[in-house]
């Protein structure tokens, strides 16, 4: 070996340096060359569905992986050389650095494969209403993952992760005082997707408003009115309120109090609710238990009460039968010969009669 290549600056003979590159591409080209060909192992195959899962799974995690490998091939292949200790423990902590990222990178994708694979379950399932809560997860656990990533780094440096996470302590008290109807909503928002009061399309009623609900986040849900303006409430807020959803009702009643005429005989009112009986008896769209009663006596009319269930969930269908029985109603009581009742009694005005008083031609 010639002499220069034996000198050694700063401890390491020039040989060593020249060989630590050569050992870096090496180890890179062999953490390739495991990649590519788990790669070709996992595409060789049958395709099904837990393959396919599989194989997407392998590709995901390839490059951190082959970080990973190369990072511990080069540990391995430097470790013969005659280095300083200087040199020892820079690349010591290079190598912890660079293979906590390759970690970290590796988690991250795997976060980002699980939560899709969550998601494809909850289509597949049913269920696809729960996937809202699914960026919040993914976002929450990759916070989590990098969090911890950086205290292993830093503690494995030699720094005291303690004492800095003691002098945040008053600021992160002063923040999640700050965040705290943030933090409110946040965990409305989680209790909205799992509870599942309502989802995203029901028209729903909650206190004085009502509306169809077009998007539920993570801090707020925004609902379309009947007016058709965009509303948008904060989640803590939401979950105080009654909600009621119109959407998930299975029948729609129809409730009517008819007025007919006092000039109506018996016969005629036991005729009208007869027919009337038999209208919502005969149609199949009318639930079964409807009814048709006399119910009292007012100062103007005779009251009679019409209860059932139109076995629909679209309003715009139950508008059309109600509409079709109060027209045949109406003629019912046409039939019959009598006639429904004007709102208020009328009022008839007689002349009176003209007195003479005395005799006389006067």
């Amino acid at each position: 070996m010639p002499s220069w290549l034996t000198w050694a600056p700063g401890g390491t003979p020039v040989w060593a340096w020249l060989a630590l590159p050569v050992v870096a591409c090496l180890a890179w080209l062999v953490a390739k060359l495991i990649g590519s060909l788990a790669s070709s192992i996992v595409g060789r195959k049958e395709e099904g569905e837990e393959k396919s899962r599989f194989k997407r799974l392998v590709a995901f995690s390839r490059k951190p992986a082959q970080w990973f490998v190369g990072i511990a091939l080069f540990h391995l292949g430097r470790k013969p050389l005659p280095i300083s200790g200087e040199l020892q423990g820079f690349l010591h902590y290079s190598e912890l650095a660079l293979g906590t990222l390759a970690i970290l990178w590796l988690m991250l994708r795997l976060a980002g494969v699980g939560s899709n694979f969550l998601a494809a379950t909850l289509d597949r399932t049913g269920r696809s209403h729960a996937k809202a809560a699914i960026p919040l997860v993914r976002k929450v656990l990759k916070g989590a993952i990098i969090i911890f990533g950086v205290v292993f780094l830093l503690q494995n440096l030699g720094i005291d992760v303690g004492a800095i996470l003691a002098g945040l302590g008053i600021g992160g008290l002063a923040l999640a005082l700050a965040g705290k109807q943030t933090v409110e909503d946040l965990f409305a928002g989680v209790t909205l997707v799992v509870d599942q009061p309502a989802r995203v399309g029901d028209f729903c009623k909650f206190g004085s408003s009502a509306g169809t609900i077009e998007d539920i986040g993570i801090r707020s849900t925004r609902i379309r009115t009947v007016d058709r303006t965009l509303l948008t409430i904060p989640n803590a807020k939401l979950c105080e309120l009654p909600i009621e959803n119109v959407t998930v009702r299975d029948r729609i009643l129809l409730k009517a109090v008819l007025a007919l005429d006092y000039k109506t005989a018996p016969a005629q009112m036991r005729a009208i609710l007869e027919s009337m009986r038999a209208l919502l008896d005969e149609r199949p769209d009318i639930a079964p238990g409807s009814r048709v009663r006399f119910i009292e006596f007012t100062e103007s009319a005779l009251n009679l009460e019409v209860f059932c269930y139109v076995t629909t969930r679209d309003m715009n269908e139950f508008l059309k039968v109600r509409e079709e029985i109060y027209l045949r109603i109406m003629d019912i009581v046409t039939e019959s010969g009598s006639g429904f009742a004007s709102p208020t009694p009328p009022v008839v005005l007689q002349a009176a009669e003209q007195v003479t008083v005395g005799g006389g031609g006067n």
